[in-house]
């Protein structure tokens, strides 16, 4: 459900029930229905032609106790006769009615709502539709390198947050990097054996990398061998003192964890990213424990060989462990915790956690025990779940394996791929920082709308060579018809004000509906938590606007022709502008 943002459909919404409900009284028939049963109802025709919205008349056929193309057909007679704004006439085509658009006046309206700023402000959703959501994404690991496969996290849980706000929602932006573990307790043992390492000056993240790797290695050589008991306890004593909080260990721990959130905070800040509250497993480890134990004592949890948690059969979810038999917590007893620091705000609805899709029994069960245990927020919440980002053969990038290049090096590579390809023959007529900034804002669109464009349940392929053409389904496309309708408003000038708008050609008539769907498109986009509806709707949008471009000249046309054609450009840049925000990608003035 939704508010009825669109002009034209509410009209249509009005109009419609308007008949209905008069029809209705003077058959004597008792019949409820409202404007947005009939907006909700309302689709796109599959070809342009046939208009441009359609109703299906049979939800109408038990009410009225008649065939839905009696009522289709008798309900074109009827609304034809009127004088409507935005409709411009109603087609009967069997059960449904198709409306087509009067574009003059939707173009007045449009623009002049676009020329406000009130368009993108509008409420989309109803006041008791809206959330207050925690989005919880990119939960990286300290102590490790990030690669391009972690992208894919935090784009996804941006352009989420983005969306949700957009649509009405409050958003509460959160982190949580695993900055404790065994895997941690790998690296620290690696660095202090059998020598202490010397600890470098400068790259300091791109070493800790490649010691993260070179330590998981050396702690797999030890198995099956007399040194794995002495390792096994070495690790022991690690996470012993990184609990404690004291200790060699722990002060080494400190160091390199800060070298890890400094990196963080970069590429977060290089990728225009921020978290109004930051988790970190550290934090949760300690009174994780206490709070189970505390619900066991009150009979919440139950004993199972000598385990903690709960029985969820019932509900096909088997037991769901929180302490394991040697006291030890686990990944869920932490989330426990978590999930409880989220909801102990009670304007706090629900919770979002962007997570990867091999956790989801793992989120069923934490959803679950958290309604037990009285919080009504859970029973909302949603695990959003994703697939791995790929080498371009198919395997998944991996920091252990260290098969792909660490992120901090792939945008350098990315950033100078661009300035060769693109932007070197403006050397001399754009500043040098002119030049920097538009190589970082390409390489973050196609990093972004390539983590974006496919459903989040689908697993990327990346390709530094695809994902930077200036053609076909990427960012770097979408920034550049951005780029050419700046160019072209910068060479012809703005339209004027009080147009008398012309649109006879079928290349405008399609742009300008494409462009008057936007809300609708980040609507749907934001109610499934899906940006890909997003990235289809701007790549169709982009597509309108060159065949527009190509079929449309606008510098010698006639004078209300050409306004209309400048409003046009201006009306899909602000579009295309806005569409790249809610992605989280720039939107440059020129490429």
């Amino acid at each position: 459900m939704a508010t009825l943002h669109d002009p034209f459909k509410s009209e249509i919404a009005h109009i419609v029930c308007a008949q209905l409900k008069k029809t209705a009284q003077e058959l004597g028939l008792d019949v409820q229905i409202t404007e947005k049963d009939i907006y909700n109802q309302l689709t796109v025709p599959p070809d342009f032609s046939l208009g441009q919205a359609a109703l299906p008349c049979f939800l109408f056929a038990k009410s009225f106790k008649k065939a839905p193309n009696k009522i289709a057909q008798e309900l074109a007679q009827s609304l034809n006769s009127q004088e409507n704004k935005l409709v411009d006439k109603i087609e009967c085509v069997n059960a449904y009615l198709n409306f087509h658009c009067q574009f003059k006046k939707l173009a007045e309206s449009f623009s002049n709502s676009l020329k406000s700023g009130e368009y993108f402000k509008r409420d989309l959703l109803e006041e008791n539709e809206k959330d207050k959501i925690v989005v919880e994404y990119s939960q990286p690991n300290t102590h490790k390198a990030m690669h391009v496969g972690h992208l894919r996290c935090l784009v996804l849980g941006d352009s989420v947050s983005n969306l949700l706000e957009y649509a009405g929602n409050g958003v509460v932006r959160a982190t949580y990097p695993g900055d404790v573990g065994t895997h941690v307790a790998k690296i620290i043992w690696y660095l202090t054996h059998p020598t202490k390492k010397e600890l470098p000056k400068e790259n300091q993240c791109r070493w800790l990398g490649q010691m993260y790797a070179e330590a998981d290695e050396a702690f797999k050589q030890t198995k099956g061998k007399e040194e794995e008991v002495e390792v096994k306890e070495h690790i022991s004593e690690i996470l012993r003192q990184l609990n404690n909080t004291s200790g060699e260990y722990y002060e080494l721990w400190k160091e390199t964890r800060e070298w890890s959130l400094n990196e963080l905070k970069d590429i977060y800040k290089w990728l225009n990213s921020h978290f109004d509250i930051w988790y970190f497993e550290s934090e949760c480890e300690a009174p994780s424990k206490l709070l189970v134990k505390r619900k066991f004592e009150e009979g919440f949890f139950i004993k199972d060989n000598g385990a903690i948690g709960i029985d969820l059969s019932q509900w096909k979810l088997g037991f769901a462990m929180f302490l394991k038999s040697d006291g030890n917590g686990l990944y869920l007893t932490k989330d426990l915790d978590l999930i409880t620091r989220k909801f102990s705000d009670p304007k706090v609805t629900k919770s979002i956690v962007v997570v990867d899709s091999r956790q989801k029994l793992h989120f069923q069960q934490l959803f679950k025990t958290a309604e037990l245990m009285g919080y009504p927020q859970a029973v909302k919440s949603v695990h959003l779940s994703y697939e791995t980002v790929n080498t371009e053969d198919g395997k998944p990038f991996s920091s252990r394996q260290l098969n792909g290049l660490q992120l901090v090096d792939l945008r350098l590579k990315m950033e100078e791929k661009v300035k060769t390809d693109y932007l070197e023959r403006y050397r001399g007529q754009w500043s040098n920082e002119e030049i920097e900034l538009t190589a970082k804002n390409i390489t973050i669109g196609a990093l972004k709308y390539g983590m974006l464009r496919v459903d989040n349940n689908t697993q990327i392929n990346f390709s530094l060579e695809e994902w930077l053409k200036l053609d076909g389904e990427t960012g770097p496309y979408l920034q550049y018809v951005h780029a050419r309708c700046s160019s072209i408003l910068e060479k012809l000038g703005s339209a004027k004000e009080n147009i008398n708008f012309v649109i006879n050609e079928n290349a405008e008539k399609e742009l300008l509906f494409i462009l008057s769907r936007f809300n609708d498109f980040a609507l749907q986009a934001a109610q499934q938590n899906r940006p890909s509806i997003l990235t289809g709707y701007l790549y169709d949008t982009a597509k309108s606007f060159n065949r527009f471009y190509e079929q449309c000249p606008i510098k010698n046309a006639e004078e209300n022709i050409k306004e209309t054609r400048l409003t046009l450009v201006e009306n899909t840049k602000k579009v295309i502008s806005e569409g790249l925000s809610l992605l989280g990608i720039p939107a440059p003035q020129k490429m």
